[in-house]
């Protein structure tokens, strides 16, 4: 499932992306194990939202598995998602790890296998993300946060629904890409202090429609001190229409 030479040949082309260090890779899972998680994450019923009002000002309509509280959440998501649950594990292996080392340029990391912050994610119509900068201490193991790796598993997925995950630039003043969340496409990308990204624009999909992906985090003892920068005041914002 993961191609050693492939890291290789992108790492230049990663390293050296704008605004930060990233890269877009389509078709990164085994087709039919795509589409069967898909399949399982479209019929999981047993999602979780956080009511709070940071919640709303930052997300709406966003819900998540597991819940990072109960330790059934696990055991859930193998009996009612095994496939789906199986990638997580895959993409915590030691196999992804050397593939994310060898395409970075990031050495040692470590994965989370309590999935803080990501796992399973979807977002309904309406929904949207603000352009933020994701946290980059690990809340219980005090880790240093580096790498993002997200899998978009949206079949049959239409461009004009949106759901685009945006990137800007450090001084907030610019959005340079918009990627949008196409089955089976992945995107991985350097967190630091001004990784700033989401997807501002309420998503247009139908009611019976989602936009689904798997989120996993990547963590080192320690990190550049270059990459410890002062952030601007706003944090999480959405760009005027």
């Amino acid at each position: 499932m993961i191609n050693t030479k492939l890291a290789e040949q992108l790492s230049f082309n990663y390293k050296n992306s704008l605004p930060f260090p990233h890269i877009v890779i389509d078709n990164f899972l085994e087709e039919k194990i795509a589409e069967t998680a898909y399949n399982e994450l479209s019929g999981f019923d047993k999602w979780y939202y956080d009511p709070t009002d940071y919640s709303k000002l930052a997300q709406q309509n966003k819900f998540f598995m597991p819940s990072g509280q109960y330790e059934e959440d696990f055991e859930i998501m193998e009996r009612d998602s095994s496939t789906a649950f199986q990638i997580l594990k895959f993409l915590n292996s030691d196999i992804t790890l050397r593939f994310l080392e060898k395409l970075t340029g990031i050495e040692n990391l470590i994965p989370d296998p309590t999935f803080t912050g990501g796992g399973y994610h979807k977002i309904k119509t309406g929904g949207k993300l603000a352009i933020h900068a994701d946290y980059n201490i690990h809340p219980d193991t005090k880790l240093y946060r580096r790498i993002n790796l997200l899998v978009y598993l949206n079949l049959n997925w239409i461009k004009e629904w949106g759901g685009n995950l945006e990137l800007w630039n450090k001084n907030l003043t610019e959005k340079t890409h918009g990627i949008a969340p196409m089955f089976n496409r992945a995107v991985i990308f350097n967190i630091t202090d001004n990784a700033y990204h989401g997807h501002p624009e309420p998503l247009n999909c139908p009611d019976n429609e989602a936009r689904y992906s798997m989120a996993l985090y990547y963590f080192t003892e320690d990190r550049p001190e270059a990459e410890n920068q002062t952030r601007p005041s706003a944090l999480w914002f959405f760009p005027e229409q």
